[in-house]
């Protein structure tokens, strides 16, 4: 990505942050070490220059992009592919509904799509009432 995706505070946070090295659009191919972490390599999306940085530790942060490809020719997905939903989990289809960090819902926590699937399986019963 060309900009940090995360919370406002944390950007804030981190804007003059002097022990920060800040590289966009880079993605890591590899953790180096044999019995603890010495480096990473990276590499660039927009160049394919792969660089090593020496560090001393990594945190693994799950993925932003979400895992739409099932999605994907069938109900309307946004730009950064993840499916479009409104206020009751409905799609862009009529009858389909999602939930869960694959959709447009702001906070991408377990416990907020454990609400959101409650959501979409009480407004996917309510459909298969009223169409039955």
């Amino acid at each position: 990505m060309d900009n940090w995706q995360a919370d406002a505070i944390m950007l804030e946070k981190t804007k003059d942050a002097d022990n920060i090295v800040k590289l966009l659009s880079h993605k890591v191919t590899s953790i180096n070490g044999e019995k603890r972490v010495t480096g990473v390599t990276i590499e660039s999306i927009k160049t394919n220059e792969k660089k090593d940085l020496d560090v001393q530790g990594v945190f693994i942060e799950i993925g932003l992009l979400p895992n739409s490809e099932l999605a994907k020719g069938l109900v309307a997905l946004n730009d950064w592919g993840e499916i479009a939903i409104d206020c009751s989990s409905h799609t862009s289809v009529d009858g389909v509904y999602a939930a869960g960090d694959v959709t447009t819902v702001p906070e991408k926590q377990i416990s907020v799509s454990i609400g959101e699937g409650t959501k979409a399986a009480l407004a996917a019963y309510k459909y298969l009432i009223m169409k039955s």
